[in-house]
């Protein structure tokens, strides 16, 4: 399917599936799919697809056998995953519910391009306990359920709902709620997804794309044990299975936080694109950048021997600091093959080592460094957490890490001429001292002086600006980024808009915010 789906989705196709257009500001080009758990169908969701049609397109799903969608033959994890494959659009968010959750997680395992995000709501890792995993229901919990829908599933139903709003703070509200849904369950199928989820686990492999789980505080269907277990979970306090019926606006803002997030979401291969091409003018313009890379030599402390120069780009710095270390052994890490090419090529009679690599997965010993030096490197990180512990891991005792990095406020003026022409990313966004400060601090480091301060810099006009962070490969890398060209007509609103910025002296402004500091690794 394509992303304009309404035809489709409203048609003879999929009857159990139903089309809720963005009626807010849309946080994604692609669509949020929402699956429900076992015993129900998409009534489950009540007013929560209204709600996140602020945010995106919204389609809700009713699984084989459930309210409007045919029964299948196969139901198995396969079969199941091979069906979702065929009515799901070619890319989407998934939100699934328990079952569905899981569902959902498999899909994401197993087709990685077609997701671009995943969240569960009470969703466990596996439903059913056993000798290595206990957060989880008990099989003979889970064996008498089975006998129960076998003997009488609508007795066995009215018991599922007990449990569903069971410990939940609005737990009476709930249960009128699930009492007056008329859920449309296939007797066959429901037996065979009750199997199913059974035997349902996560798979081994980890997932690539961005998640999000939420599980309710008091449920008392997934233990909230099973949070502790995963590092992306959010808990909703007093809430038990059905948090997006006690607690809609948390639930909805953790989803709203959660997305928006994703619009930022840095596309690495493309960053190292974009560096690679910029190599052969990079240091032609990065005026600003090696101003504060400079400054930033003048901090190091003592006579470090083996340095890291990380994001170490054209090898500009690097070769600076195997000058003022002479007895050094300088490393030169970048993300981008084409610009270690360009500064192996340049300093090619040079005792510098090159390496390509990440810096959240450094190929490198623990506690094998002295120092860590990046300028104008570090914002490009996913999760800063994962970039100050993989530091701290590769720091010796006593080692330095010397960083310069743009803050949030960085290009402001460019941010909000942008916001004037659409909705759309145009301005990376960087993380601010605090989240830094955390960040580093929770990776273990606790001697941090880090400082931020602003610098202005002046051009002649907003081509000038763009042309330059072009040449020093800045590009926008967002995940919500226009899927399409500039065209003449946006930028010529930009250049429009940017004009209420224009200084006496004729010139236009554009602020950098500069987060830069000694970070120690205690002895």
């Amino acid at each position: 399917m394509s992303v304009n789906i309404a035809s489709n989705i409203q048609g003879k196709l999929f009857p159990g599936l139903t089309y809720y257009p963005c009626s807010g500001t849309r946080l994604h080009a692609d669509p949020l799919v929402l699956i429900h758990g076992w015993g129900a169908d998409s009534q489950i969701w009540q007013q929560l697809p209204d709600q996140l049609s602020q945010m995106a397109d919204i389609i809700t799903l009713d699984l084989p056998g459930c309210g409007g969608s045919q029964a299948i033959e196969d139901y198995s994890i396969a079969g199941l995953l091979a069906w979702m494959g065929q009515v799901l659009p070619q890319r989407c968010t998934l939100l699934g519910l328990s079952l569905g959750g899981m569902l959902c997680r498999r899909f994401a395992e197993a087709f990685p391009d077609n997701v671009v995000s995943l969240i569960t709501i009470g969703s466990n890792q596996q439903f059913v306990a056993d000798q290595q995993y206990l957060a989880a229901m008990a099989e003979s919990d889970f064996t008498a359920f089975i006998n129960s829908w076998q003997a009488d599933p609508a007795t066995c139903l009215k018991r599922f709902a007990g449990l569903q709003a069971q410990g939940d703070q609005q737990q009476r509200q709930i249960m009128r709620q699930l009492r007056n849904l008329e859920s449309t369950i296939d007797p066959q199928s429901g037996a065979a997804l009750l199997n199913l989820l059974g035997s349902l686990h996560w798979g081994g492999a980890q997932i690539s794309v961005p998640a999000l789980y939420l599980f309710g505080q008091h449920d008392a269907l997934v233990p909230v044990a099973a949070a502790n277990l995963i590092p992306q979970a959010k808990v909703i306090e007093h809430a038990g299975h059905l948090p997006h019926l006690s607690s809609p606006q948390l639930v909805i803002e953790a989803i709203g936080d959660f997305l928006e997030g994703q619009r930022y979401q840095l596309d690495k291969p493309r960053i190292a694109d974009s560096f690679g091409r910029a190599a052969q003018h990079y240091d032609s313009a990065a005026h600003l950048q090696h101003r504060v890379g400079e400054q930033l030599l003048q901090s190091i402390n003592g006579e470090p021997s083996q340095i890291v120069d990380l994001g170490c780009g054209t090898g500009f710095h690097s070769i600076q600091l195997q000058q003022r270390y002479p007895k050094a052994q300088v490393l030169g890490v970048d993300i981008s093959s084409g610009m270690l090419a360009y500064a192996k090529k340049r300093y090619i009679d040079q005792p510098i080592e090159w390496l390509c690599g990440d810096a959240e997965k450094l190929n490198l010993a623990s506690a094998s460094q002295s120092l860590i030096f990046s300028n104008f490197a570090l914002q490009w990180c996913d999760c800063l957490d994962t970039l100050a512990a993989e530091l701290y891991r590769v720091l010796q005792p006593g080692g330095q890490l010397v960083l310069a990095v743009p803050g949030p406020h960085t290009l402001t003026e460019l941010r909000k001429a942008w916001a004037e022409v659409d909705g759309a990313v145009h301005v990376n966004r960087f993380a601010s001292l605090p989240h830094w400060q955390q960040a580093l601090a929770s990776a273990g480091f606790t001697k941090i002086d880090l400082h931020s301060h602003t610098v202005t810099e002046k051009h002649d006009s907003v081509r000038s600006l763009l042309l330059e962070l072009k040449n020093v490969g800045a590009h926008n890398n967002n995940a919500g980024r226009s899927a399409t060209m500039t065209g003449k007509q946006q930028l010529k609103a930009l250049y429009n808009a940017y004009e209420s910025w224009r200084l006496a002296s004729g010139e236009l402004p554009a602020s950098w915010e500069i987060i830069s500091g000694t970070i120690v690794k205690a002895e």
